[in-house]
């Protein structure tokens, strides 16, 4: 359903830490949301469980988890994520930002989109932290063409996935990533309709087995197991919902569902509707 009357949007000045985090928060609309990015995004590993009547196994993205927490009357969430973004990064980035734009959002939720610009296999005989420097600008210029607020993720260390998920050369060493996050938090400065939220801190702390706390609710140490997957780079569904928390926390909780239990029912039941099978 539409709003009967527009959201009011306030946008706060925020300053960025040298440490690359966000101190302020924004108001944002939530009429018209549309998730955008990555296998995270998607749902990679996260499927329904078995219930009477239904074998279950459809996959949970989080277009499904935000159906979840908006209360108050909005559009459809328009989902435009890809499972297999690492493919070709900046051909799967195009055809979603292009989607998003037709679908002419209010607020645009990416929180795994850039990671693959940042990270992948360079191109073969061109230094690899310019190759990721080329790829990461190349996708500023992407969401600068979205006429919306913006809340995206920076770029986590993951070097404890190589071996389980990724390769070596696939991960950018320590040096780069800093750069590659500098420049994400000094590209979003002066730029009023983006929020940039600390995807960095969160995967430390579920690398390190460290507490969480989102919105009131939190996640003691040792809940590492609960909330991330074996392959030590994506989100379990509770991990998923707990990172969706992190972004609501930038913007307006009025008619934002925050009990991760509530959320997590409400997301099994959307995805049992919509039933997405697929072998990721």
């Amino acid at each position: 359903m539409k709003l009967k009357y527009p959201l009011i949007v306030l946008i706060s000045c925020f300053l960025i830490a040298s440490s690359g985090c966000v101190d302020s928060t924004k108001t944002q609309s939530l009429n018209r949301v549309a998730i955008v990015g990555a296998s995270v995004t998607a749902g990679f590993g996260v499927k329904t469980p078995p219930i009477d009547g239904d074998v279950g196994a459809y996959r949970i993205t989080m277009k499904h988890i935000w159906e979840g927490m908006i209360d108050c009357d909005h559009d459809d969430v328009g989902y435009f994520g890809e499972m297999t973004f690492f493919g070709n990064p900046k051909a799967a980035g195009k055809e979603s930002i292009d989607k998003t734009i037709a679908y002419n959002p209010t607020l645009v939720i990416g929180i795994d989109f850039l990671f693959w610009f940042g990270y992948g296999t360079p191109k073969k005989d061109v230094d690899p932290e310019v190759n990721r420097i080329e790829k990461l600008q190349y996708a500023f210029e992407l969401l600068d063409s979205l006429d919306a607020q913006i809340i995206v993720g920076d770029l986590p260390d993951v070097h404890g996935a190589i071996g389980k998920m990724l390769r070596s050369n696939q991960v950018p060493s320590v040096d780069t990533l800093n750069k590659l996050n500098t420049m994400i938090y000094a590209w979003a400065k002066d730029r009023p309709n983006i929020t940039v939220v600390s995807v960095s801190d969160l995967a430390a702390n579920l690398m390190n087995d460290e507490e969480i706390t989102y919105l009131g609710y939190t996640w003691p140490a040792g809940s590492q197991e609960e909330l991330l997957q074996k392959d030590m780079l994506h989100t379990t569904l509770e991990g998923t919902i707990a990172a969706s928390l992190m972004l609501a926390e930038k913007i307006q909780t009025q008619c934002l569902e925050t009990d991760p239990n509530v959320i997590k029912n409400r997301a099994l039941e959307r995805a049992r509707e919509e039933k997405i099978t697929s072998l990721f």
